[in-house]
């Protein structure tokens, strides 16, 4: 029987020795493309790898850059880190900035130029650059000209797979945004010197009421163990009143380097009203100086006298000398003129009216020297901005119980001392509508404010100033304040960043800032003198820093009113010691400056 083969068969026909070569085919082409996956792969995972390489090294070398521009603002390096800040540039011919080195530490040195790059760039090739970003979304910057630096990392990779494909090269790239931002607020009260004892000390029962600002109330950078020094004490209360400090006014700390290391006793109580040691803070990490960075304002020319209508001046007098009698005549200088103020009415330039009778109104004549009449009562000495080569001696000038100096808005740049004695109250001109930006910043190439003799004591006769003169913007009463302030009363600018306006400060007059620097001592002038004596005080608005090179500034706030001082702002020194019985209030609601500068990774 013949056997029949049942089945189907494409074309008829039967199967040959070809069956099989589909599934190899089929197989080669699984294979070629699990192949080309892997290569892509290769390829993709290399290039991923340098891009984390490449964000490394732009991260560490807009980190590096960043510190030499923090470390030029604070002084800390003079000479130049191998880059302009504000000026772009490249690796390929600033090799010795650090941002170039960093990127070399990390597998990036330059090869070519970033702005020679393109698609002719050889496989390899490196470039990194930098650019200088006028602002960052949603970043605020610390007060410095240029706070932003931008750094960007390329390398032409080459590829594996894909080089058989034509493609044997791309570029990949990281750029890293990061500059200066302003760091925690510092504490109202900042004591600098990292190793003295007693760097905080009281003694007489003098008392400090703190209204809000930052937790922190109270700094001291020393690492002594008796960095915080009271003796004798309150006999009605703490001698630190912080109940209503902090930023929910729930109260503040007082932190300390050292010791010691829990709230001591002061008299009858503790020095710090937090007899739980819930707030005393020993010890603490020190703070940075808040205004280690800012620059000294530059030595401006001859003030410019700004009154709208003197009533007369003191040009009349002998030049270059004040009689032995001390009759109040001005001074000049040889190369800057006429060096102490004008005589003005009462109501020009807000010189306030200290009449106390029909009788006194009688004004000194034009060029006359005032003290030869024995009647000249509403008269006010006026200042304006300037260099001042010999310092302002207001005790040899006004010397009467009614006697008012005003000053003008600006920098006051000190060659010496401001002596602010013998009964003699203490202006701004209150120009414009109030509360007003503009305000005063005496800065002392050497010497320093003294303030004694009952000065700022309440008269009756001299009107009171409102409180809310001292804000920015704001027409209510600052907390912890009284509705209207008698005696000296003196505001700084009001400031974007906090510090001060004027060159080379790149700050600027902000209604919504803060009050700024307002007695300023260069960092090569030692101030170790009494701030506040004989009962003497200031009310005022701005900050008060005393710092030198070696950390010796010494601050005495000695017998702090029979009146008590009100401030907005802060006070930063070296060493601050504080006698006697007087009160200080310091408000620091919505007052509080930015913190010294810190380098910040931004995107």
């Amino acid at each position: 029987m013949k056997r029949t083969n049942a089945g189907c068969y494409f074309g008829g026909k039967t199967p040959d020795g070809q069956s099989g070569q589909a599934s190899v085919f089929l197989l080669v082409i699984l294979g070629t493309f699990l192949l080309a996956s892997a290569g892509f792969a290769v390829d993709l995972s290399n290039m991923w790898f340098n891009r984390q390489t490449a964000q490394s090294a732009a991260d560490s070398s807009c980190v590096a850059g960043a510190m030499d521009m923090l470390y030029l603002q604070n002084g800390t390096i003079t000479t130049s880190p191998g880059f302009t800040a504000g000026s772009a540039g490249d690796c390929s011919s600033a090799s010795s900035a650090a941002i170039c080195q960093y990127a070399g530490f990390n597998g990036y040195t330059a090869t070519t130029s970033a702005g020679t790059w393109g698609t002719s760039t050889a496989v390899g090739a490196v470039a990194v650059n930098w650019t200088f970003p006028a602002s960052v979304t949603g970043v605020t910057a610390a007060t410095t000209t240029y706070p932003f630096l931008n750094v960007v990392v390329r390398q032409k990779a080459p590829t594996w797979f894909m080089g058989l494909l034509g493609v044997k090269s791309m570029t990949v790239g990281a750029n890293c945004t990061c500059g200066l931002t302003p760091g925690a607020a510092p504490a109202p009260i900042v004591v600098l010197n990292p190793t003295i004892a007693s760097a905080l000390s009281m003694t007489g029962g003098v008392h400090i009421v703190i209204t809000g600002g930052p937790p922190v109330s109270i700094e001291v950078d020393s690492s002594s163990a008796t960095a915080v020094n009271c003796t004798g004490g309150s006999s009605t209360g703490y001698t630190i009143d912080t109940t209503g400090a902090g930023p929910s006014a729930n109260g503040g700390q007082l932190a300390v380097v050292g010791g010691p290391t829990a709230n001591p006793q002061c008299g009858s109580y503790t020095v710090l009203d937090d007899p739980n040691n819930k707030f005393w803070k020993s010890s603490s990490t020190a703070v940075p100086n808040p205004y280690q960075s800012v620059p000294a304002p530059t030595q401006p020319g001859a003030p410019q006298f700004l009154a709208t209508s003197p009533i007369g001046d003191a040009t009349g007098c002998i030049q270059n000398a004040v009689s032995a009698s001390g009759n109040g005549c001005g001074r000049k200088d040889a190369t800057y003129g006429l060096i102490t103020g004008i005589w003005v009415g009462p109501g020009t330039d807000t010189c306030p009216s200290t009449i106390t009778s029909n009788s006194e109104a009688t004004l000194h004549y034009l060029g006359q020297d005032p003290k030869t009449y024995a009647l000249y009562y509403g008269n006010c000495l006026e200042f304006s901005p300037g260099y001042y080569p010999t310092g302002i001696n207001l005790q040899t000038l006004a010397q009467d119980a009614n006697d008012v100096a005003i000053f003008q808005p600006g920098i006051y740049y000190l060659n010496g001392d401001l002596n602010v004695s013998g009964a003699i109250t203490v202006r701004n001109t209150w120009i414009g509508t109030q509360p007003s930006t503009n305000g005063v910043v005496f800065y002392f190439l050497t010497g320093g404010p003294l303030f004694a003799g009952g000065t700022g004591a309440a008269n009756t006769w001299i009107s009171s100033v409102p409180s809310y003169y001292l804000n920015c913007s704001s027409t209510t009463t600052p907390a912890g304040m009284p509705t209207s302030l008698s005696g000296n009363v003196l505001a700084g600018q009001c400031s974007a960043g906090g510090t001060y306006v004027g060159a080379p400060s790149s700050d600027s007059y902000s209604a919504t800032g803060l009050r700024g620097l307002m007695l300023f001592t260069a960092q090569s002038d030692t101030y170790i003198n009494t701030l506040f004596d004989a009962a003497s005080s200031l009310n005022y608005s701005g900050a008060l820093y005393f710092d030198n090179v070696a950390n010796t500034d010494a601050v005495t706030w000695n017998g702090a009113g029979t009146a008590s001082t009100y401030a907005i702002g802060n006070i930063v020194v070296d060493q601050l010691i504080i006698n006697a019985a007087g009160t200080i209030h310091m408000g620091l609601t919505g007052a509080s400056p930015p913190g010294a500068p810190v380098v910040s990774i931004l995107q």
